[in-house]
This record gives C-alpha cells, sequence and structure tokens, in this order.
C-alpha cells in the first residue's frame, strides 16, 4: 500500500489556492478583453487625435488586476510551487530577453516590422509555458 504522499492528486488545499487564484484572475481577464474590445472598436488608435495614447493604455488597467491576481497567487502557494514558478519565469524571462536582443538587432540592420513587442511577448510567454511544462514533469 502506497502512502497518501505518493498520490498524483491535489490536496484540498492545493484545489482551494487553485479556486483562490482563479477567482482573482479572471474578473482581471475578463475586464481586459472588455477594455480591449472598447478600445479597438471606439479607441481610433490609427488617428491623430492625441486621445488614442489614452485610449492604447488602457487595457494595461485590468492587466494590473491579474498582476494582483499573480502576486497573491505567489503568496498562497507552498515553497515547492513556487520554487517551480519562478524556474518558469525565468525560462520565460530569458526566452524574451534573447527575442529582445534578436528584434534589435534586426531593427539595427534596417527590418522595420510593426508590432515586434508582440513578438517579444509572445516568445516570453511561450518560454514560460514551456519552461512550465519542463520543470513541472521534473
Amino acid at each position: 500500500m502506497t502512502s497518501k504522499l505518493d498520490k498524483k492528486d491535489r490536496s484540498e488545499r492545493d484545489r482551494g489556492i487553485s479556486r483562490a487564484y482563479h477567482l482573482d484572475f479572471w474578473p482581471g481577464m475578463a475586464g481586459y478583453a472588455v477594455v480591449l474590445t472598447a478600445v479597438l472598436l471606439w479607441g481610433d488608435l490609427d488617428g491623430s487625435s492625441p486621445w488614442r495614447f489614452l485610449w492604447a493604455v488602457l487595457p494595461v488597467i485590468p492587466a494590473l488586476w491579474m498582476v494582483r491576481a499573480v502576486l497573491r497567487h505567489v503568496r498562497r502557494i507552498d515553497d515547492y510551487q513556487r520554487f517551480l514558478l519562478l524556474q518558469s519565469l525565468g525560462g520565460g524571462f530569458a526566452v524574451a530577453m534573447v527575442a529582445s536582443v534578436t528584434v534589435g538587432f534586426l531593427e539595427i540592420a534596417g527590418l522595420g516590422l510593426t508590432g515586434m513587442g508582440w513578438i517579444v511577448y509572445g516568445a516570453g510567454m511561450l518560454g514560460w509555458i514551456a519552461t512550465g511544462a519542463v520543470v513541472g514533469r521534473q
């Protein structure tokens, strides 16, 4: 017979932490989707009004709510989960930095593509996900 520690299912505490994280995170994500939709529909980002800059940064407000949710989650989880999260965040950060340097050199060489910041962001997020999957299996 195996110990309860050998089980793969999550404890009641882990389920509660996950539930609390989702209750913190998803309202911010929903707010982000609503604000982003409003910005894209009515923000006139490619116009000439000085208000377009305010419209452009409005999605940052609900994004800050998501940052709050992640920071609260980090405070709730145990040391081992925090260690795994730190490794995955570090991997994502390293990928984002390499992508940023690559984009910078391509711009110096004359490649002027719009939206390069989104490539860096996407690379960092994919690096975070991939590193999290790798360290989670160990």
